[in-house]
């Protein structure tokens, strides 16, 4: 648009023209075509920060998850309820990860250009894809948590009823989870070729219902300068509009399916907070249900920090939908950033440092508890030596007593050879 130095005003139905006039304080633009809360004259992230966060969170979460799939992978018991329900958990993330990836690449590669092409970007098979990795993603934690939650809520109220979820069953239940959220997820991959703007709800290519999209209708309003009749005024006014079919599709997915799984899971972990409150005299001396309180507390945690991911963006999507507020599109990417994403990205440190911690702890009674036993077993000996000494029996030292006559004694001989060796004759 340069060298138009006699342009004062335009008319035009494309926002990106008026975007190159931007910096020109002596030139009018018009639409001539229904506003879009989309139309920027920016680039895909906003704000540096975002750029920057962007990066830490997509690699952290593929990395951290590619981690510990290869750690839950390596397990003696990987087998086990729990280790099939996490691994899946950090497939979900990890494919979070990469649409991170994707997008914040996106936002590098056209930098502060991207107005000019977010109309084609919206529009690309790569944008296509990164909202099936990310609503693939995203559901597929969801139901996979709703799975770990059944899982405890079984295990802790009704520990002596007949059903179980066993490794089996929770691999068969997988199975039809991921069938099924591929098919869902491929919804919008299917019909957004047909549907004209089905992947512009967002420049991030995720259509979250923060925002209420319509196929307006309209006419174009003409005021001319009385002063000057050679100038006039070109103005869109709407007479008429609906909510597009497309968008009920994400109000149906994110408000709809995933509120109704995130009130189920808290409804479950209600009860097993009334159940453990009412029963604590009875865990206490049980082990078996003290660890099952344990893996449910660990559970909690990771599901806790998956609810207050969700739970922001499902009372934004309501108050949008409804009328009551009108958000900012700046929010999609503080969105897809800071709160969809960062689950994915913590998950990973939450598995480590729990385990960490409650190996720690394991490891430090287990020191205390050899620890005593070593000393009650060397005054024992000490007893014995000395009245085999008085009796004149015969004179074997330590190192050449069998190690099966007394499990005491032997643990005591080998305490130097490591915990992992005391513990054998304990077990």
């Amino acid at each position: 648009m340069s060298g138009l130095t006699g342009l004062k005003a335009m008319s035009t139905s494309d926002n990106r023209l008026c975007c190159l006039l931007s910096n020109s304080e002596n030139v009018t633009c018009a639409r001539t075509s229904p506003p879009s809360p989309l139309d920027t004259c920016g680039s895909l992230y906003p704000s540096v920060v975002l750029r920057i966060a962007g990066w830490i969170i997509g690699l952290s979460s593929l990395c951290g998850n590619v981690v510990v799939l290869f750690l839950r992978a390596t397990q003696k018991k990987r087998a086990t309820v729990q280790n099939i329900l996490t691994m899946n958990l950090a497939v979900a993330d990890s494919l979070m990860g990469v649409y991170m990836i994707i997008i914040t690449s996106a936002d590098g590669y056209f930098n502060r250009l991207y107005f000019l092409s977010a109309p084609l970007w919206r529009e690309s098979y790569l944008c296509k894809l990164s909202s099936f990795l990310a609503f693939f993603s995203s559901e597929l934690s969801v139901f996979t948590l709703t799975l770990i939650t059944l899982d405890r809520y079984i295990s802790i109220v009704y520990p002596f009823g007949q059903y179980k979820i066993t490794s089996k069953s929770a691999s068969v239940a997988l199975v039809f989870t991921w069938i099924f959220t591929f098919l869902f997820s491929s919804v919008p991959f299917l019909v957004g070729s047909n549907v004209s703007g089905f992947y512009g709800l967002s420049d991030v290519c995720f259509g979250l219902p923060l925002h209420v999209e319509l196929g307006e209708t309209g006419r174009l309003d003409i005021i001319w300068d009385q002063e000057l009749s050679s100038e006039f005024i070109v103005k869109y006014v709407a007479t008429d509009g609906e909510k597009r079919n497309f968008w009920v599709f994400s109000i149906v997915t994110f408000i709809g399916i995933n509120m109704a799984l995130f009130l189920i899971i808290l409804a479950c972990y209600v009860v097993m907070f009334v159940t453990v409150k009412r029963s604590s005299e009875a865990i206490h001396n049980s082990a078996f249900r003290k660890r099952e309180i344990r893996v449910a507390r660990k559970m909690a945690f990771i599901v806790g920090t998956d609810f207050a991911c969700w739970m922001p963006i499902i009372a934004m999507g309501i108050l949008t939908q409804t009328g009551l507020v009108v958000l900012p599109t700046s929010l999609y990417a503080w969105s897809v950033i800071f709160i969809i994403p960062i689950n994915s990205s913590i998950n990973p440190v939450l598995y480590t440092v729990i385990n960490y911690l409650e190996g720690k702890k394991t490891k430090e009674k287990c020191n205390g508890f050899l620890q005593a036993r070593s000393t009650r077993s060397s005054k024992e000996g000490s007893t014995k030596r000395m009245s085999r000494l008085d009796s004149n029996s015969s004179k074997i030292s330590d190192k050449q007593a069998p190690s099966n006559t007394n499990p005491e004694i032997a643990m005591y001989m080998v305490r130097d050879k490591g915990i992992k060796e005391l513990q054998k004759p304990i077990i």
